[in-house]
């Protein structure tokens, strides 16, 4: 094994906030490093009276560009060459990967083999006795990538607009489009909704750079022999998702159904053709938009056992915003939306039932008051549940176009994940072996009996066909 030693710069991300993070970002830094050698640096400029071969490094891969103003900018450590490949894919918390190594044949190889197994995500170059390479982390990437979508107005345009912003990244390219894309992407304040993280309104969701950095630093601390991930309370399935793109296998259980489905559907989306699902949203907005205009009659699902017209609960319909005009406006939403979900491809229905129960939990807004007496206060969206549903149909074009790209480009490879519904005090012994248990219980207001998550979702429960308005049975999550 090549034990060539390297200098490490690692800058963070330009948008963390929160002094926790940073704790993360070491924990998660120190589990890959030698113990003990990384180190904070507070300007990431001063670096380059260490390291002299960083001083001419220019453009979005100048030291100094677009990094956190107060604080830690940065960490610094040494540790063998042949890590890199791992911290590229692996990290949560780190905007640019910066190396320095002796030049020798050795490490220029290691180096042409990194860019083969990760994609164009690194750039070197010789500097007198030494080589200096830079790198674009894969999970930055993904971040960027969700800003770089909502600046594209097509799937096929994501995809080209993608390639711009990593060639600019590196500065491959002095493009302006390219550039602007680059700099949006680095800009981005909020940075939790690439992949299929946002695919359903989700409260008190776990953030999927807390969850990736805790299964770096378990999977480091086991040691390299397969490993499987649980949790026992899967919520929106974000640590499926983050184990999936690591590559390690998992699997997740919820005692709630639309949690499950949410889940699964999660899983799915990242793996949807793109083609396949540009064509089906296409069709879709036409039907809505022929159901807005009066154009189209909606069918009868009745006869082929699809559920009908929703009905809210009566303690929904006691509440005085819930008058009779407003229950009507929203059912007839619903079942156009409904009429919509049923007629498209069945490849990729379930992604388009969580997006309709998406639609219901922002436009019927419930916000539990006191501790355990059930009142809650209730809001409407100003939008239509269509035009929501609508506009995340168009969004999740784009994500199944990013997905492609990212598994092109990088080569990313999502590990298998299972999700079932269970009760976490009962886990069954048919979802196997477990070496690694990462989850976010229930939140105090809920295992407190504040929130009712059943209550909650009520609508979306009841229009996917998972409750009867009759026999919505709220449950509690019991510690």
């Amino acid at each position: 094994m090549n034990n060539q030693m390297a200098s490490f710069i690692f800058k963070l991300r330009q948008n963390i906030v929160l002094e926790g993070d940073l704790v993360l970002a070491k924990m998660e830094l120190d589990a890959f490093l030698p113990d003990d050698v990384v180190q904070g640096i507070a300007d990431i400029a001063a670096v380059a009276q260490r390291v002299p071969q960083l001083t001419e490094l220019l453009k979005f891969g100048a030291l100094d560009s677009y990094v956190r103003q107060d604080g830690t900018q940065a960490y610094a450590a040494n540790g063998p060459l042949t890590l890199l490949p791992d911290l590229i894919r692996c990290v949560s918390f780190i905007q640019r990967i910066y190396c320095v190594t002796r030049d020798t044949e050795e490490a220029r190889r290691l180096l042409v083999e990194m860019e083969n197994a990760l994609g164009p995500v690194i750039v070197h170059h010789a500097d007198g006795d030494s080589i200096v390479a830079q790198a674009v982390p894969h999970y930055a990437l993904f971040e960027f990538s969700d800003v770089v979508a909502r600046h594209s107005d097509s799937a096929a345009k994501t995809k080209l607009n993608l390639d711009a912003t990593l060639n600019a990244l590196l500065d491959k390219t002095d493009d302006r489009h390219a550039r602007k894309l680059a700099k949006a992407a680095l800009s981005a304040r909020s940075t939790t909704s690439h992949l299929s993280h946002d695919i359903h309104y989700y409260k008190a969701k776990f953030f999927p750079r807390l969850a990736r950095s805790m299964l770096n630093v378990c999977v480091q601390r086991l040691g390299n022999q397969p490993h499987r991930v649980i949790d026992n309370f899967v919520g929106s399935g974000t640590t499926l998702l983050e184990a999936a793109s690591l590559g390690i296998a998992s699997v997740g259980l919820d005692i709630d159904p639309l949690s499950v489905l949410i889940a699964r559907a999660k899983l799915e989306a990242v793996l949807l053709d793109s083609d396949l699902l540009t064509r089906e949203v296409g069709r879709t907005l036409q039907l809505l938009e022929a159901q807005e205009k009066g154009q189209l009659i909606l069918f009868d699902r009745s006869s082929s056992g699809e559920i009908g017209t929703p009905v809210f609960p009566a303690w929904l319909m006691k509440n005085r915003k819930m008058t009779p005009e407003i229950a009507a406006e929203l059912s007839k939403g619903i079942d156009g939306v409904q009429a919509a979900v049923v007629a498209c491809n069945p490849q990729v229905r379930p992604l388009f039932r969580v997006l309709m129960s998406d639609a219901i939990s922002r436009k019927i807004r419930m916000r539990f008051l006191g501790t355990g007496v059930g009142r809650f206060s209730l809001t409407f969206a100003k939008t239509s549940i269509a035009q929501i549903f609508s506009k995340s149909l168009k969004k999740y074009a784009k994500v199944a176009a990013t997905c492609e790209w990212l598994r092109h480009t990088i080569h990313l490879d999502f590990a298998d994940a299972q999700v079932a519904k269970a009760d976490a005090r009962h886990i069954p012994d048919d979802l196997g072996r477990f070496d690694i248990l990462v989850t976010s219980p229930p939140y105090l207001p809920a295992s407190s009996g504040r929130e009712s998550y059943a209550k909650s979702r009520a609508p979306s429960l009841i229009a996917l066909g998972m409750r009867r308005h009759d026999r919505l049975i709220t449950w509690l999550m019991i510690p």
